[in-house]
């Protein structure tokens, strides 16, 4: 199982990114079920849209992104507990950043045993029990 995190996501559909490359040559060994079922959080697909439709400044383009990603993926949703707990990580961090989307979604991660994350976000790689994929 893998969790796509937004910035793996909006690398792979944004040609311009810095990281779309290494987006594209990972998405094409997730397609091929290397890493098994993969998923995303309705925070993460709520941060995509935002990012997308910010930077390719078109709307038509960002939904057909979002409807493919809403096809494409299984989507895990932030209960009211799993809020609680990205909370209270997001306050308690020290030596990372991570925005209060990647606490809920390193709550997800361990609530639902998934190992394996597609990110560019360097803080992800301070995280013992998750195993990092980029390329």
């Amino acid at each position: 199982m893998i969790i796509l995190d937004t910035s793996f996501i909006v690398a792979f559909y944004n040609i311009r990114d810095e990281n779309h490359t290494r987006a594209a040559k990972l998405m094409r060994d997730i397609i091929a079920g290397k890493y098994g079922e993969l998923f995303i959080t309705d925070y993460i697909f709520d941060e995509c849209m935002t990012v997308i439709f910010i930077r390719l400044k078109n709307l038509s383009e960002t939904v057909r992104i979002g409807e493919l990603i809403r096809k494409s993926t299984k989507f895990l949703e932030i209960e009211k507990s799993d809020f609680e707990e990205a909370w209270k990580l997001f306050k308690r961090q020290k030596t990372t950043a991570f925005s209060f989307t990647d606490c809920s979604t390193l709550v997800i991660a361990k609530e639902n045993n998934i190992k394996n994350i597609a990110t560019f976000d360097e803080d992800f790689l301070k995280i013992k029990r998750i195993n990092v994929i980029r390329t």
